[in-house]
């Protein structure tokens, strides 16, 4: 039975979340086994209902119920469409049929477009916001702000006026099912971060310059921020400036918070060739009092791509191993690099490349090539043929103990 909510959160306005512990890939493409919600948001008026976004395609009778715990489905004047991927559009073919079609459909141009070709919605009567667009309904004003790439063309905010809240699409969002709809318990917050911050990597990083100039544009317009509705995970109410502030570190590849220095060392192993030194590596600059994150690619472990770019992201050091593979890299590491040179392109990140080589040596010069050119620094190259010898593992101890430093 899937699991759903509807809360209030302030007088008026509801939160309507959907806990989908049933995805395993986010997108097809993201392992996610801490799930992910949906977040839609009603406000109510003197004057009908404004609805803010919907709930992915398969869970649309569902969504529907949870509507109509706050209000007939006929009372619903607007529905706002922040984002149109179908986990936040999918409900919408079937809440127009609900509804007879009463209520408008309101976004951007961009959103128009995407809601016909991707749902086959019927948008002659959709209306196109302007960007800082104020829409009345009773004693509601909600002014509608374009924020786009964050992370699809089609993105947009709203901000209720009188109830200060901002409702922001996929920005400021995050995976997992929380056990609280908002940040007052500061356990559960510690516990949702990293769950935001692989979110953010996987999804909204390729974007990440455009986080900034959101939040500045947000500033520009003096609006004084009490919550911060996102479309999936915490809903923030106690403290809105601790996920805006994570947002912006992580889009300059930072860390958020006072904590110490981080090294992601993943590889990409058939033999142990390479699994050899990454390990003694682990060891040596754990001994060293860094926190360091290991993954494999080998003959017993596959571990998840969503999870490397998540802790990646704000590392300061990724250390990657990887072999000579069929006259070219060994296939998981190349497909690893090649995310990461789209997700983290432009960020001061320091990375080291391991590799063993058999009868030619090729990995080292194709990551590099990939990493050199999305404008990422090659800090070190350690390369061996065949297996480690202990004078190679002593090497990279040293080498990668430096950089670190």
């Amino acid at each position: 039975m899937v699991k759903y909510l509807v809360r209030e959160l302030i007088k008026d306005v509801y939160l309507l979340r959907l806990d989908d512990v049933r995805t395993k890939y986010f997108e097809g493409l993201w392992y996610i086994p801490e799930g992910v919600t949906y977040n839609a948001y009603l406000v109510t008026t003197e004057e009908g209902a404004v609805l803010l976004d919907g709930w992915r395609g398969n869970y649309s009778e569902e969504f529907i119920e949870a509507v109509k715990e706050v209000t007939d489905l006929k009372d619903i004047k607007y529905v706002i469409i922040h984002h149109t991927e179908p986990d936040h559009s999918g409900s919408l073919p079937k809440l127009i049929e609900a509804t007879g079609g009463a209520s408008k459909l309101l976004g951007t141009a961009m959103a128009k477009n995407l809601l016909n070709a991707l749902l086959g919605i019927d948008v002659s009567g959709f209306k196109v916001l302007k960007d800082g667009e104020v829409i009345k309904l009773g004693s509601k004003s909600l002014k509608f702000i374009y924020t786009p790439w964050l992370h699809w063309p089609d993105t947009a905010m709203t901000y209720y006026v009188e109830g200060k809240v901002l409702f922001t699409g996929d920005a400021f969002g995050g995976y997992s099912t929380p056990p609280s709809i908002t940040d007052d318990n500061p356990e559960v917050v510690r516990k949702y971060l990293p769950y935001a911050r692989k979110y953010f990597a996987n999804i909204v990083a390729t974007y990440k310059q455009h986080v900034p100039k959101a939040v500045s544009k947000l500033n520009s317009l003096g609006i004084e921020v009490k919550v911060i509705a996102p479309l999936h995970g915490l809903v923030w109410v106690k403290d809105p400036s601790i996920i805006i502030n994570a947002y912006l570190s992580w889009s300059e590849g930072r860390k958020y918070g006072d904590v110490g220095k981080k090294v992601v060392i993943t590889y990409g192993s058939m033999y142990g060739d390479v699994a050899k030194v990454c390990e003694e590596v682990a060891k040596e600059l754990s001994s060293a009092g860094i926190e360091v994150k290991v993954f494999r690619f080998d003959s017993m472990v596959q571990d998840p791509i969503s999870e490397v770019i998540g802790e990646s992201i704000d590392a300061d050091l990724i250390v990657i191993g990887a072999s000579t593979y069929d006259a070219g890299t060994f296939p998981p590491t190349d497909y690893l690099v090649r995310v990461i040179s789209k997700k983290f392109r432009g960020l001061r990140k320091s990375i080291a490349i391991i590799t063993s080589y058999g009868w030619g040596s090729v990995a080292d010069r194709e990551l590099s090539k990939l990493l050199s050119e999305a404008g990422l620094e090659v800090a070190k190259v350690i390369k061996y043929r065949g297996k480690p010898t202990k004078e190679v593992i002593e090497g990279a101890k040293k080498e990668l103990i430096n950089l670190i430093k």
